[in-house]
């Protein structure tokens, strides 16, 4: 009697290790089927990064080459994003790590498009710029990187876009008009930065001191008046030798400090 139940014993041992190896081989196997298909959807997204701007345009020319591809490579974008949620619910019923492991692809994903646009309007931004836009871009370029403002503002002379410590405006009559017709408001041809939050593309933030601000934006200034107003500093921002970045801007220090960069006409 004993003989017999010692017997089960080892056969109910040899059943649960038999039923772990047949769950080992099958979570190998859905493990190398979910690589294969993860690999397929990553070979996708190398042919969307292929989705560029031509080089070299300027003006009417840049802003339809963007308009033409910008909407392509989200759509592609959203595509793919499409195709690794499905995957990971797929084989997510079967370990937990797989929709995991797909969910932090599709994180990137999310900044993908944005920084794809912001590489598109470089050319265009004059003056330092904030957060990847600035002066050159248009509103829905803005919109679209930034997310949508807390406040907008159009009149027939201005528009206005608020975000939290950051303000870009365009004032499209000054008074030389004289009542004709104003042509569609373009993009902002000033913005005002007074938030910790942001960093321009020189690597300016509020609250940094002036020789901070003025070392981040060495080789980068054609010329500099700090003597006029120690408090309210002109600046003229031009990096490149040809010109097509160049703006004024105004660094306004309260106790020593950075508490408001301006970039804007004279």
């Amino acid at each position: 009697m004993k003989r017999l139940k010692g017997s089960r014993r080892r056969l109910l041992l040899f059943a649960v290790l038999l039923a772990m190896a047949a769950l080992l081989v099958a979570g190998c196997g859905e493990e190398e089927k979910y690589n294969k298909e993860k690999a397929q959807i990553l070979e996708e997204l190398k042919q969307v990064q292929l989705i560029k701007v031509p080089a070299n345009l300027e003006g009417e020319a840049l802003d339809a080459a963007i308009d033409e591809a910008a909407p392509r490579h989200k759509a592609a974008l959203e595509q793919i994003d499409s195709k690794l949620k499905a995957l990971g619910e797929k084989y997510g019923k079967a370990d937990a790590k797989f929709k995991a492991d797909a969910e932090e692809i599709r994180k990137t994903l999310k900044q993908d498009h944005v920084e794809w646009l912001k590489a598109a309007i470089a050319p265009k931004i004059k003056g330092d710029s904030v957060m990847g836009v600035g002066i050159g871009c248009r509103w829905k370029e803005i919109e679209e990187i930034l997310g949508e403002p807390i406040e907008k503002k159009q009149t027939a002379v201005l528009t206005e876009f608020k975000y939290s410590g950051l303000v870009f405006n365009e004032i499209r009559d000054h008074g030389e008009t004289y009542g004709k017709p104003l042509p569609p408001s373009y993009g902002p041809d000033a913005y005002y930065m007074t938030g910790a939050g942001y960093k321009t593309g020189s690597g300016i933030q509020v609250g940094m001191t002036k020789a901070e601000v003025l070392d981040c934006y060495r080789g980068k200034l054609a010329s500099l008046d700090d003597h006029t107003d120690p408090k309210f500093i002109i600046m003229r921002f031009d990096p490149t030798p040809d010109h097509k970045h160049e703006y004024n801007q105004f660094m306004q220090l309260t106790d020593g400090k950075l508490s408001r960069l301006i970039v804007a006409r004279h």
